[in-house]
């Protein structure tokens, strides 16, 4: 109960205090890489729209980063608030607005999809690759800022989840990530996207715990 009230008191100062200028230009950019497209009479196939659609996804992991940059950490180290708790926090800030940012580019790519290639996007395994980004970008910047005196992360963490990202989509043949629509690979591959997912939250989790360090014993 008690962690609940810190969390209430939390959620408007860091809401205030996230660098969410930052991530709206990342999903801006994201949000017009499908949109575009969808405005003008070119017909897309379902494996264009998957891939636009996955660059912008990574906008979205990149723009993930900032908001969790904390300029106020030298001044806020010694807040009675767990680590955990805070981090938990921001992260339901983020995914409340990367869940709206989705639901918006998700649709305007199936209302501008022509030829009815917008009904045959796997959209479920779609907004699991979605996620998984997201998470990387969440990864990235939660180990980070672990180690950072000053909190401010993104200069670092944002290439660093945008390589992580790309070398994910670069794996080999047997462990690919990025494969055909509708192929016999599909569903294999999008059960990997899955331990990807749950690993980068399990990183993500593991790096805001506090381990108690060694006690030094001093010799008489």
């Amino acid at each position: 109960m008690r962690l609940l009230t810190v969390a209430g008191l939390l959620a408007v100062p860091l809401l205030r205090a996230a660098r969410w200028l930052p991530f709206g230009a990342a999903a801006a950019v994201g949000f017009a890489i499908p949109a575009v497209p969808s405005l003008t009479p070119t017909a897309l196939q379902p494996d264009d729209l998957v891939g636009l659609l996955r660059i912008a996804s990574a906008c979205l992991g990149v723009g993930i980063v900032f908001l969790f940059d904390d300029p106020a950490k030298p001044t806020t180290v010694a807040v009675p608030a767990p680590l955990g708790l805070v981090t938990a926090v921001r992260t339901l800030w983020a995914a409340a607005a990367a869940a709206l940012w989705w639901t918006a580019t998700l649709g305007v790519t199936v209302a501008g999809a022509e030829q009815g290639a917008g009904s045959r996007l796997p959209l479920g395994d779609l907004t699991l690759e979605a996620a998984t980004f997201a998470a990387v970008g969440l990864a990235a910047a939660v180990c980070l800022w672990r180690g950072s005196a000053r909190g401010v992360t993104s200069p670092i963490a944002a290439p660093a989840a945008l390589l992580l990202l790309i070398g994910a989509l670069l794996l080999p043949e047997r462990i690919e990530l990025v494969t055909q629509v509708g192929g016999s690979a599909w569903a294999p591959a999008h059960d990997r996207w899955a331990v990807l997912l749950a690993t980068a939250l399990a990183v993500a989790a593991l790096a805001t715990v506090r381990f108690p360090g060694r006690r030094r014993t001093r010799r008489a």
